[in-house]
Formats: C-alpha cells, structure tokens, sequence
C-alpha cells in the first residue's frame, strides 16, 4: 500500500513538472508567443518537437496551417516537421496547443499585419537638431571679480543633462537667449526664475543668481548647448506619406551622452568629402559636409532608441530601386548574404555585399536585432568596414527591407549591429497608417 502511494506521488510530481517545463521548453525551442505575420505571405517555424500536437483557436476560419485551411479546432499536427501560418485577414488570432489534445503546452497570438512597401534610402543627410530647452552640458565656475570662486549653477540646483526652459517667464530657444538673460538680470541684480526639465521628465521652478567674473560679464557657471550637427544616414522612405526614418539609433548630446529632447530639426543633402579609415579599437568616420536648411530635405518630427523620423518635402530617389520593396518580419530575416546601401564618396548612393551573422527573433521593439559582417572588398579597402555616418544605411536581403546599420564593434571595425526594420517601421508609425488605409478600403 505504502509502495503504491509512493507511485502515486511520483507521477503527480512527474505531471505537475511537465505543466511547469513545457512553457520554457518550448521557448528555448524557439517556439514565440507572439507572431507576426504578413497579410497573404506563408510564415513558416521549425519546432522540432517530436510529438502530435492539436490546436485550437478562437476563430480557425481565418487561418491556414501547413498549407490547409483551419476548418474546425483540434487540428492535428507534427512539430517535427515545419510548421507554417498563413492568413487573408488582417487581425490578432489566439491559438491554443494542447499535447494529446487535452494538455496545454503553449498559446501563441498570431498577428497578421498588411504588406508594407517602402523604398530603401542609403543618400547622405545633413542632420540639424534643435533641442527643447537649452541643455546643460557641464558644470563650471565663476571666477568673480571679488577674487572668489562661485559656482552659482551647481548650488542652485542644476545639473548636467537638465534643460533650461524658461527664464523669468520667457521662454528659451538658444544659448544666446540665455546669455541675453544672464546679462539683463545680472546687471539689475536680480536673481533668475529658472523653470528645468529635469532628467526624469520632471519640472522644477529654481533660482539662479548670476556672478559678476574678473572679467566684468556676468555667469552663471554652466556649459549649455541647443542642438547638434553631423552626417547619418536615410533608411527609408514611404512615397504615399513622405514619411521617412533614418540613422537606426538615438542621438545623444556629446558631452552627456543623453537624448536629446528635439523642439525642431531637419535633414539637408549631404556630400561625403573623404574617408577616415576604421581600425580595431579606432572607430572610423565619414567625412561629410552641408550648407544649412536652405537645402532641405524634410523636418525631424522624433529622436527616439531607433532613429529620427519625420516627413519629406520631396521623395528622393535611389537607382537601385524603381519600385518600392516589403518590410520583413524579424521572422522572415536570415543568417547569410544581403546588401547595404550607403554613400562612400559625394552623393553617389552604392551597393555592399554583407552577411548577416546572427538574427534576434524580436517579439517587441529592441535594440541590435541584427549583427552583421562587411564582405565587401572594395568597401573594406575604402572605410576599413562600419564607420561613423553610416549609421542607418538599409539592410536588403531577398528582396525586402530587413534593417538599418546602426553600430560598429569597436575591436573589430568589419563586425556591427543593425536594427531590424520592423521597429523602425513602427517607430515612423507606419504600421498604423497602412493598416488604416487597408481599413478604409
């Protein structure tokens, strides 16, 4: 009797590890939660899970399995073979597997998205950044005509990465409105009413007393700075809206290293003037230069973790490409060959052959969904590999937009990341205004 309960036992124990390991299991098998397909394109898994499996789902007639429609739930199949979706109907679908028919072991959510096609990019651009506020950039201090050090910006209260938004109720655009500030109040001995935004979004009221220094202007002991300048990249751009991305990361200020928080900002052609050669632990650079907004390209509406986006005043246009191409999933991208896009010298857009050496099968937006590798020859002998203002060239592999080159690996120059398409497609907002349009139909 005693022998039996201890069987008894054990095989609770045995089932109840199963309902607890078979989740992970299957995601460590690469088996996603979340998937994301293409209206009308076939999407297919390799599970290699050796068992019969039955899925459910909550409304079957809008997908097909392995190349047959779902009529009915409790559809049988076998993961160890390739498992394939495919669906007519944009929408979210839930579907249940269940081991024997009657143990769960997985839900996925499969979201079929409408096809978009943009254009990949690769052209030069000028990148002009105005910031929101004035952002510090470093303490300082005053040497003050009394012959005393002061650090009235520190002891007020601010801080490296803050921006100054209003002084005494005017609101601040550049550094030379805050310079125009600190000479009127500071003559009048009046204190400053400062309003900040500080680095966690929050908004505080300070007092700032600028310092009369050895040299008779009056400071307040802060480095500050209103925007940035440098060349990138264009990754894309959609013809029906203008809408375009570039550059695959953030912009960050120089001295702080933070994002900057964008009023306005445009994008202007560019010329690329000379090559500084990437060496191991030497990143290389582009060498690029541009006039101002009179030739501009289109505005900068958001600097976020995948690049500036914003609208085109007139479509640009790459030879390589006479039609626009599909966005893929990250499902679709591949280890092996593929192709940027970028300008080397002028303005002349090129074609480089890279690999893609390892896919991230990202189920929300993420950072370095790509790593890749320069092959190229004629593109290592003239950069050394990735450089600096290359930095959103599009990736193109079997025909659609899989990415954007974003960083290089500083110890080996030929080696970067790239963000996968699919987020700086979200990020631009497309995703909803195409399948707003396949709505409106």
């Amino acid at each position: 009797m005693k022998s039996m309960w201890k069987f008894l036992i054990s095989c609770c124990v045995v089932v109840a590890l199963f309902f607890v390991l078979i989740p992970p299991f299957f995601t460590l098998l690469g088996f996603p939660s979340q998937l994301k397909i293409i209206q009308g394109i076939e999407q297919s898994l390799e599970i290699n899970f050796p068992f019969d499996i039955y899925l459910e789902c909550d409304e079957p007639e809008q997908l097909m399995i392995n190349g047959a429609p779902m009529e009915e739930n409790l559809m049988k199949i076998n993961l160890a073979d390739p498992f394939s979706v495919k669906s007519d109907t944009v929408g979210k679908v839930n579907v249940d597997f269940r081991l024997f028919g009657l143990i769960p072991i997985r839900q996925m959510e499969v979201d079929v998205i409408p096809e978009i096609k943009v254009y990949p990019a690769g052209h030069s651009i000028g990148v002009l950044l105005h910031s929101d506020g004035v952002m510090v950039i470093e303490h300082s201090w005053v040497d003050g005509a009394d012959g005393k050090r002061y650090y009235p910006g520190r002891e007020a209260g601010i801080d490296p990465g803050d921006y100054l938004m209003e002084i005494s109720g005017k609101k601040m655009l550049s550094k030379e409105d805050v310079a125009l500030a600190i000479d009127h109040y500071g003559e009048s001995g009046k204190a400053l009413k400062v309003k900040v935004k500080k680095q966690n979004g929050k908004i505080e009221n300070l007092t700032l007393q600028p310092v009369k220094s050895d040299t008779g202007k009056y400071m307040v002991g802060l480095y500050i700075d209103d925007g940035v300048a440098g060349v990138g990249t264009m990754t894309f751009y959609e013809p029906q809206t203008g809408t375009y991305g570039a550059l695959g990361h953030v912009i960050t200020d120089s001295y702080t290293q933070k994002p900057i928080n964008i009023r306005s900002g445009e994008i202007v052609n560019a010329t690329i003037s000379g090559i500084n050669l990437g060496q191991r632990g030497l990143p290389g650079e582009k060498l690029g230069t541009f006039m101002d907004s009179s030739d501009e390209l289109g505005i900068i509406k958001k600097n976020c973790d995948y690049g500036i986006y914003g609208i085109l005043n007139h479509l640009p246009q790459n030879p390589y490409f006479k039609e626009p191409i599909s966005v893929a999933t990250s499902r679709q991208v591949e280890t092996g060959s593929a192709w940027i896009y970028t300008v080397v010298e002028g303005g002349k857009i090129e074609k480089f052959a890279i690999e893609i050496e390892h896919v991230s099968h990202q189920n929300r937006p993420a950072t370095k969904g790509l790593i890749i590798r320069v092959v190229d020859q004629r593109l290592l002998k003239l950069t050394g590999g990735i450089i600096q203002g290359m930095s959103g060239s599009p990736i193109v592999q079997n025909g659609r937009l899989v990415g954007g080159v974003t960083h290089v690996f500083v110890n080996d120059p030929q080696k970067g990341y790239g963000v996968l398409a699919e987020w700086m497609i979200k990020e631009a907002g497309l995703d909803l205004k195409v399948k707003q349009r396949e709505i409106a139909k």
